[in-house]
């Protein structure tokens, strides 16, 4: 009996409209290659289905590793265009002969469960499904520089994926339409329709979340989304599980380091806490290396390392002390750079997490704080580099935004605010113990 759904992952592309050496599927985001996001999230809504992807030549062994060894995948190499992409996993699926096909953009991995769930439940009665949502921009018919028309919007969408067909049909229109042919179309409705005159292709409405990353515009926005979208996955349902686990803070004495140590070691961590008060000032790289040694030694390991460091000083720059400017930049930023360059060997050790810690002003500079939101914002940076840079090494690397929050340092700086327009610290302690113990990887995290 033939399977009832299948998929084509298409991750054929080279990313030229990306600027970037890197085909745009293995670009890493929120810590996970793009593809690897897409396949997780068909994998996750089509459990039973099998999912063939189609790969560049070149990168066939490396598509392997990144979907590992789900015994309902395969990976075929892609040909010279998207179309002829797709025909590649029309073959790879011959001998399944599934009853329907379902074509997705691995440059897409915002797409939903009800999404998927949608296109699955049109396929019951139609046997021809496109994704798309309204155009909110005005469509220019152009010719030779001039416009041409302007046709209405009211009927006009953009489309998305994933398409679906009766996979027999679709064998069919590529057939018909002959191999020499294919670059003609740039989707797969239109080769249906080619070949349909009079066939309809019902339509699912997609959402706007549902972007295929093109431009490196689309990579900060994938970003955000993912973000954002973390609360409900991941952040907001994960539990406290820390037991036994050997934990570093650097900064831990004060404010929001301190909390954390508490709670941390109310749920069975064992703790391990340094700061300047304690002799370990982090702009110094001897003092850090030291700290992660003797906490190596003391504890035989290092799961976790939190840096919840950092100086504040307010005021206009042009009135700043240059050596104040330079000791925030060396402990915002140096510093933390010194802990991840030792605490990289007893964290691929332990396959643990870098946690850091950031500034809800890192997207956007704060006046009377210029180098500290700059430093803030380094931070963010440091965090998605790393989170990719040490992938391999089983290291994940996450950040905490906190919002403003009731610590020493903010009552220093800011006098007047009242307390109750300010998190407790306790409140941003349990979001980062949350994090802490999640698989996720490359995440930032507003607390």
């Amino acid at each position: 009996m033939p399977d009832q759904h299948a998929v084509i992952l298409l991750a054929g592309g080279s990313g030229s409209r990306m600027g970037s050496d890197q085909a745009k599927q293995f670009i890493r985001v929120a810590g996970k290659p793009v593809l690897v996001h897409s396949f997780d999230a068909l994998r996750q809504h089509l459990p039973e289905a099998f999912i063939v992807v189609v790969a560049p030549v070149e990168a066939l062994a490396h598509v392997k590793d990144l979907i590992g060894s789900d015994p309902l995948a395969k990976v075929v190499p892609g040909g010279s265009s998207r179309q002829a992409s797709t025909l590649q996993g029309l073959k790879a699926l011959a001998e399944r002969n599934p009853h329907n096909v379902i074509i997705h953009d691995a440059a897409r991995p915002f797409i939903s469960g009800q999404i998927i769930h949608d296109v699955v439940d049109a396929l019951v009665k139609c046997e021809a499904v496109d994704v798309a949502i309204p155009t909110t921009d005005t469509i220019i018919v152009e010719r030779d520089g001039f416009i041409q028309n302007i046709p209405p919007r009211l009927h006009i969408m953009r489309g998305q994926t994933p398409q679906a067909f009766r996979y027999a049909s679709l064998v069919r229109s590529y057939a018909e339409i002959g191999e020499e042919q294919l670059d003609k179309y740039t989707d797969d409705c239109g080769i249906y329709l080619a070949c349909h005159p009079f066939g309809q292709v019902r339509i699912v409405k997609g959402h706007e979340e549902n972007i295929k990353i093109t431009t490196p515009v689309d990579l900060v926005l994938a970003d955000e989304l993912f973000r954002i979208r973390m609360p409900a996955s991941e952040k907001e349902n994960q539990g406290i599980s820390v037991r036994g686990k050997k934990v570093l803070i650097f900064g831990g004495t004060a404010g929001i380091g301190k909390a954390l140590s508490q709670l941390l070691e109310d749920a069975g961590a064992q703790i391990v806490v340094t700061s300047r008060s304690k002799g370990c000032d982090i702009s110094q790289e001897k003092d850090v290396r030291k700290a992660i040694s003797d906490a190596d030694e003391a504890m035989g390991g290092i799961d976790y390392i939190v840096n919840s460091a950092g100086i504040l000083d307010t005021g206009l720059i042009t009135e700043q002390d240059g050596v104040d400017m330079a000791q925030q930049i060396a402990v915002n930023l140096t510093g933390a750079a010194y802990i991840a360059k030792w605490g990289f060997a007893p964290l691929a050790q332990s396959k643990g997490m870098l946690l850091q810690f950031s500034s809800s002003s890192y997207t956007r500079g704060r006046a009377n704080s210029v180098i500290y939101a700059a430093t803030k914002a380094a931070i963010v940076n440091m965090t998605q580099g790393l989170s990719e840079e040490w992938a391999e090494s089983g290291i994940r690397v996450n950040c905490i935004v906190p919002g403003r929050t009731d610590t020493e340092m903010r009552r220093v700086n800011f006098e007047n605010e009242a307390q109750a327009s300010l998190s407790n610290p306790f409140e941003v302690a349990i979001k980062a113990a949350k994090l802490m113990s999640s698989q996720v990887n490359g995440q930032i995290v507003r607390a």
